[in-house]
């Protein structure tokens, strides 16, 4: 693999943040993609390989990937990744999706929140939150994870309108299927057994 030469490029993205944390971002990923594992303890092995920089131990790049993760201002950090995957997909209007992910780390809930597009028949997540409690997302949830995903989605020149999102039978309801027809994003969704809804009326019914 050839060592990163155009981070400048990159950078453009990122202008709360320093080029030397922009870079171990980069050197992240790539360790990840290369080993197809987010353990940073076995991506410091490619750290030198991945960065150019041989001659300096596994254990030092081992270092340098956990700094980043001190890393401050994280949401400007995750816009500046948001508008760096849009510009190197270069999509206008796309299959967005919504889905969500719950684990524990010990006594730790770890539930995220994600939205993403999907590209070429992959799922690339843009933007997401953690929610601070076990099980389903909630209205509020949902609708500023959106709302935020809108506000980046426009400040990189991209159109919302007539975009479809697709989701699974946990992410139903009036007020939030509502909520979407004002955004003007269509959308796909399971439904549980035995209903469906009647936008126009308002209603919710069950098949009978």
């Amino acid at each position: 693999m050839k060592p990163l030469t155009d981070i400048s490029k990159i950078k453009q993205f990122y202008g709360k943040h320093s080029q030397a944390t922009v870079k171990t971002f980069i050197i992240i990923a790539q360790c990840v993609l290369l080993l197809r594992t987010v353990c940073l303890y076995k991506c410091k092995d490619k750290g030198g390989e991945v960065s150019g920089k041989r001659e300096i131990k596994a254990s030092s790049h081992y270092k340098r990937l956990l700094r980043f993760f001190d890393t401050k201002n994280v949401i400007a950090f995750c816009e500046g990744t948001f508008m760096f995957i849009l510009s190197m997909l270069g999509v206008e209007s796309s299959m967005i999706v919504l889905d969500r992910t719950n684990w524990k780390i010990e006594n730790k809930n770890v539930n995220l929140l994600t939205l993403g597009v999907l590209f070429n028949h992959c799922f690339i997540p843009l933007c997401w939150q953690q929610m601070n409690k076990r099980g389903n997302s909630n209205f509020n949830d949902r609708q500023a994870l959106v709302n935020r995903f809108l506000r980046w989605w426009q400040r990189a020149g991209k159109q919302i309108k007539d975009s479809i999102m697709i989701a699974d039978r946990e992410f139903i309801g009036m007020e939030w299927f509502e909520y979407l027809r004002e955004v003007t994003i269509h959308f796909v969704f399971r439904l549980r057994e035995n209903m469906y809804f009647e936008l126009q009326q308002g209603c919710k019914k069950n098949d009978s």
